[in-house]
């Protein structure tokens, strides 16, 4: 029975706002930012984005981190490195690929 939540402005005011400005508004100005960077440095920054939150989380609210978590966000730091070294050095498996015409002979 969720009466009593729609009944209450305060609580249907706070559900309003989660919807509207949390997540919706912040989708709509994350996809405008991203429209306006390479797609490398955007999935990099949503990819970073669950350790900023944890980070986020640490610092305001005093929460704690468990082995798992330490072991996830080396893992999302590794990746983003990764990332960011292959892109330094773009060397990819269609510069090794060889060309073959419909007949099967080579080019």
């Amino acid at each position: 029975d969720i009466t009593p939540i729609i009944s209450s402005p305060l609580a249907l005011g706070g559900i309003l706002y989660t919807g509207l400005v949390t997540t919706a508004l912040a989708l709509w100005v994350e996809s405008i930012a991203f429209a306006k960077v390479p797609a490398t440095d955007a999935s990099i920054i949503l990819t970073t984005e669950p350790l900023i939150a944890a980070l986020v989380g640490a610092i305001t609210l005093g929460e704690t981190f468990g082995m798992s978590d330490y072991f996830g966000a080396t893992l999302i730091i590794g990746a983003c490195a990764y990332a960011v070294l292959m892109e330094s050095n773009p060397t990819s498996a269609t510069d090794d690929a060889v060309d073959v015409t419909p007949n099967g002979s080579q080019s």
